[in-house]
């Protein structure tokens, strides 16, 4: 099976997984099954729907098998409570309560289980991009990340648990931020900026004033745009000043922000993400959580189908946790097999990035 961008889905693709779809506007779930043909119609709600790609089967690496922090089914659960929760704090008539902070936590609960009980050695890119949709999924994908750098510094359980909420309401200040400079699909100006930059101190205060966290959330909260050099915001903190949910997050935030699909501006790659995060260690970033973040992040995880820099296209088949950008690729016309980490005569082989666009019939196989 290969992962394929929801731009490149062809008419009578078959699906390799269950594809559980959450459609915003109508509030519904829906669900496509494994092996369903995908028509004209589906692909069209998909892309309506935003959901970013999906798995589906090439007769090349079906035997590959595809494993996920979270299922599409409590994925979609746990972006219906973050929503619930944002909206909630939108809203004129009612609030936030204690109980909606709960039901966050047996969110986070859930991705501290999967991650540390099912063995999840790695996350990738897949476990943490559905859908085209910014604001509920982005809380989402950063607390997954965050947990996973968590699990390499050694934090115990109840501190992931912790830690997981925190990512997930990291964000929650941006409801009180002008709608329209959020959505602005064009270069902040300077006043729009800064207004903008408010936005962590704001969801620390309105966290703080109805007692919905302790103090280790509240800090995380308020100080995720920090930066290591003393540069950030909103108090200029500088290295181990910046309390250590804040200086986790921060990370997350921004590999998940560079990864993404926004407005004014189209995704980096994973490499061009890592290699942004790797460049600013000790600049924007702890350098400990860098390394941290390197051990444990897959950038092209398996059945991820990638160009490589002499043209050739391949599947990634197997992955390193000392060289993530450096995993094992089957070249799709040839069944050539690159270790690119062990392989010295490899050295100047790399992978440029995702090729979602290929086909049986386009490797002539």
């Amino acid at each position: 099976m290969k992962f394929v961008r929801c731009n490149s889905i062809r008419e009578n693709m078959v699906l390799a997984r269950d594809l559980h779809l959450f459609d915003q506007e109508s509030n519904k779930v829906l669900l496509l099954r494994k092996g369903a043909k995908l028509s004209t119609g589906y692909i069209k709600r998909l892309k309506e729907i935003g959901i970013v790609g999906a798995y589906i089967k090439d007769g090349i690496a079906d035997e590959i098998e595809i494993h996920t922090v979270m299922q599409d089914e409590e994925k979609v659960k746990a972006i219906l409570e973050v929503k619930h929760l944002f909206d909630a704090s939108l809203s004129k008539t009612t609030d936030v309560t204690p109980e909606d902070v709960g039901k966050l936590q047996n969110v986070a609960n859930s991705l501290v289980h999967n991650i540390i009980y099912e063995n999840f050695v790695r996350i990738s890119i897949g476990d943490i991009k559905s859908y085209d949709d910014y604001t509920y999924h982005h809380s989402l994908s950063v607390a997954v990340l965050s947990i996973a750098i968590g699990q390499v510094l050694g934090l115990p359980i109840d501190k992931l648990n912790k830690l997981g909420v925190c990512a997930l309401l990291h964000d929650i200040g941006k409801t009180g931020i002008s709608k329209h400079i959020i959505e602005k699909p064009a270069k902040l100006t300077f006043k729009e900026y800064a207004e903008v930059k408010q936005h962590a101190l704001l969801g620390g205060i309105y966290l703080r004033e109805r007692e919905l966290v302790d103090d280790e959330i509240y800090n995380g909260v308020i100080t995720h745009h920090e930066r290591y050099d003393g540069k950030g915001y909103p108090h200029g903190l500088k290295g181990k000043k910046i309390p250590l949910f804040g200086r986790i997050i921060a990370i997350a935030d921004v590999y998940d922000a560079l990864t993404s699909n926004r407005p004014y501006r189209t995704p980096m790659t994973p490499t061009e993400a890592f290699e942004y995060i790797m460049g600013n260690s000790g600049i924007h970033f702890d350098p400990d959580i860098v390394d941290a973040f390197m051990r444990k992040v897959e950038p092209y995880p398996i059945g991820s189908c990638v160009m490589l820099s002499n043209g050739e296209v391949g599947i990634v088949i197997n992955t390193f946790d000392e060289l993530p950008l450096r995993p094992i690729v089957k070249v799709l016309k040839t069944n050539r097999i690159y270790n690119l980490q062990e392989d010295l005569s490899l050295i100047g082989l790399v992978i440029k990035g995702y090729y979602a666009e290929v086909n049986v019939e386009e490797v002539n196989l």
